[in-house]
């Protein structure tokens, strides 16, 4: 009798061995399959980056070669000027009681920009210039000048029209367009606008924003298939520029010519 109580004790065990075996089975292989869908989840976004910054870069490719092609097809020139300034305004006028001169002295800039053909003999040019002029005021009483530095930013839009043959490989043309002039004064001259005066007056100076057109011609003489050197004279007019004072404190109005002579070097492309 006690070996026959012994045997189901013996059975029951087995199974509960076996269960836990299946069970232990079971575990490992969910955890393995779950395994092998994450590490597919992984390839399959990983696939899917590869794919789109693929695509991506593709386009950025297509785009450079339409560009290109487009550029060769047409033709651009880039150029690089650098330019003497002489603005034309001069205006007298009365402050405080006294008589008073204002003009601009002699200055300096640079301009970037390019052309792009829209015929054999037309283009559509776009430019900025930086650079400065400063503005000087006169006592004429006491024969007292002071000078307010001024930082001039340019952007303008222009149409070229060049010559159809060139003279011993200078090709002329001739140019007009629109611009935006905006005139800033420096920190030193707000400061001694305030503190000094101008014009007998303690002021804040502020920028001037202005919306004129210019004209001019110039020559290209090219000494490289793809380069040349260019030769530019233009008249930029606007109206007179008064750093948001009011006229009771500068009372100036009219036009401004800003006549530059510029000279550079110009890039060809698809030449």
């Amino acid at each position: 009798m006690g070996d026959d109580e012994l045997v189901p004790e013996v059975r029951g065990g087995g199974r509960d061995q076996s269960f836990h075996a299946e069970s232990r089975s079971r575990t490992l292989a969910s955890g393995t399959s779950n395994f092998y869908y994450a590490h597919s989840e992984f390839k399959g976004r990983l696939l899917s980056m590869i794919r789109q910054k693929l695509a991506q870069l593709l386009l950025v490719v297509a785009a450079l070669c339409f560009f290109t092609s487009l550029a060769r097809a047409q033709g651009i020139r880039v150029f690089v000027m650098g330019d003497a300034s002489f603005l034309k305004n001069e205006r007298f006028f009365l402050a405080s009681g006294e008589r008073f001169r204002s003009n601009y002295a002699s200055g300096g800039k640079i301009t970037l920009g390019g052309e792009f053909s829209l015929a054999k003999v037309l283009g559509l040019e776009g430019s900025y210039g930086y650079g400065r002029n400063n503005l000087r005021v006169t006592d004429l009483s006491a024969s007292q000048t002071l000078g307010y530095g001024v930082n001039f930013h340019r952007v303008s839009a222009n149409l070229v029209v060049h010559s159809p043959i060139s003279f011993l490989g200078v090709e002329p043309y001739a140019t007009g367009g629109l611009e935006y002039d905006h005139l800033g004064p420096t920190s030193q001259a707000k400061t001694l606008a305030f503190t000094q005066g101008f014009a007998e007056q303690l002021v804040r100076l502020g920028a001037s924003n202005k919306v004129g057109f210019n004209y001019g011609a110039g020559a290209e003489w090219s000494f490289f298939p793809t380069l040349a050197l260019r030769l530019d004279l233009r008249d930029h007019v606007t109206g007179s520029p008064t750093y948001g004072l009011a006229s009771s404190r500068f009372p100036i109005s009219g036009v401004a010519h800003d006549v530059e002579l510029s000279a550079g070097l110009v890039f060809h492309i698809g030449r």
